[in-house]
């Protein structure tokens, strides 16, 4: 402990009891006001400590469970489209004379059912075409079927399945290019993303934008469309194929709902 010097100022505190001598005691008035000091550091670190705690106990309790679910939505549907734009986009393909590039997504196997609920499916031509794309003559049975075809919803999202069929297998395969299309009463999807023209196109969207397709015996389309406020308002989804020269093999109509 640090001896007072002659300088500083003495506190001399004077203790009676009954008939005893007095006892003195000498303080030094700097230990006294470095006393102070602490404690006025204390209570001052004690109200800084209070006031945020006060602060993070509001901040929680005035957090609302609806905005935590809107930003856990909001990360779901960023990661769908992250994932829709690496694995379902495809490229327009070139294909030299002579030579069938590989489809990773056919097989030779009948693939197993896909998870929803089926739909039926009839055939039609819409009138949103390109002009460059013909059509079958009338009466011609294509080349492939599309068979299978199944609805199944994923929030907001719905994910279209169909089977790709080669109706001639042990003949070579074919080729071209599949355009789903999920459409609304006043909104259309399409997939794949990318495939649907500007404004200032002269149709809805490109062929040649589709994904490319080369099937032996079976292959699986596979199509995330939306996405959708409510399940009603899905009227149905088009399903587009067309060979590298832009000739269309099939179209296919699947209603859902009323």
């Amino acid at each position: 402990m640090l001896k007072p010097s002659r300088t500083d100022k003495i506190l001399t505190v004077q203790v009676h009891h009954e008939s005893l001598n007095p006892r003195s005691f000498k303080v030094p008035l700097r230990w006294i006001h470095r006393a102070s000091w602490m404690a006025w550091g204390m209570v001052t670190l004690t109200l800084v400590s209070s006031v945020y705690a006060i602060r993070e106990y509001y901040s929680e309790r005035s957090a609302r469970p609806e905005l935590v679910a809107e930003l856990e939505n909001e990360v779901q549907n960023l990661k769908i489209a992250l994932e829709k734009k690496s694995t379902l986009s495809s490229p327009t393909v070139n294909v030299p004379a002579g030579a069938t590039p590989k489809d990773p997504k056919a097989s030779d196997e009948r693939p197993a059912p896909a998870p929803g609920v089926p739909v039926e499916g009839k055939e039609g031509v819409w009138s949103g075409l390109a002009e460059q794309i013909t059509t079958p003559p009338a009466g011609t049975d294509p080349s492939i079927r599309l068979e299978d075809a199944r609805l199944e919803w994923q929030g907001k999202y719905v994910s279209f399945t169909v089977n790709v069929m080669y109706r001639d297998p042990g003949k070579g395969s074919q080729q071209g290019h599949l355009v789903a299309l999920g459409r609304s009463n006043d909104r259309i999807f399409a997939h794949p993303e990318g495939v649907l023209n500007t404004a200032s196109g002269s149709a809805l969207f490109d062929a040649n934008r589709g994904e490319y397709f080369s099937v032996a015996r079976f292959r699986v389309l596979k199509a995330r469309l939306g996405p959708f406020e409510t399940p009603d308002q899905l009227r149905e989804v088009q399903v587009f194929a067309f060979d590298l020269n832009n000739k269309l093999i099939r179209v296919q109509t699947y209603k859902y709902g009323k």
